[in-house]
């Protein structure tokens, strides 16, 4: 089973994932750096081929579960989505102790008040196959321990939506 851990950035999938290494193969989507394409000054990110990346990951053997963390996992050939969320405040005050600059900050705040990771999975996906864990108050550790209670099958709280979206109207 292929497991998608993905989130907008700033909502812990790389803390979470370097727990859940020490008892499932991860597999890292930042570590296809030989997948870029040309890195977007604008936006202070690079671009991937994303069906090439698709091709990589499918060659990966699932017969126990693997998962597949990074921004992109959910555009993979995947069982299973977690959408890691965050709150759109605390999301902003991560991000700004990574330093990103303002632009990119507001995109990606913009983006998880608007659910865009989520719904675009839900696109995707049938909707029993896409769970939602809130990190804002959650420790690493914690949301590693929800994810595996969702590998489990145990996770069914996790398929309640999370919505931001009234954080909007404060901005207004």
């Amino acid at each position: 089973m292929k497991i998608a851990l993905t989130g907008t950035p700033g909502t812990g999938k790389t803390s979470v994932a370097k727990i859940l290494k020490e008892k499932y193969r991860v597999v890292s989507l930042n570590d296809f750096k030989d997948l870029r394409l040309y890195y977007d000054e604008p936006r202070d990110t690079y671009v991937v081929d994303i069906e090439k990346m698709k091709k990589e990951v499918d060659k990966i053997e699932d017969k126990e579960p693997v998962i597949i963390e990074g921004h992109y996992s959910q555009d993979m050939n995947v069982d299973l989505v977690i959408v890691l969320r965050c709150h759109p405040d605390e999301l902003k005050n991560r991000l700004k102790k990574r330093g990103y600059g303002e632009m990119k900050i507001m995109e990606n705040v913009e983006a998880e008040a608007m659910d865009i990771i989520t719904e675009e999975c839900l696109s995707k996906f049938p909707d029993e196959k896409v769970y939602e864990i809130d990190t804002t108050s959650r420790t690493p550790e914690e949301t590693a321990d929800a994810v595996e209670k969702i590998i489990r099958g145990e996770g069914k709280e996790f398929h309640k939506r999370i919505s931001y979206l009234e954080e909007i109207l404060k901005w207004y």
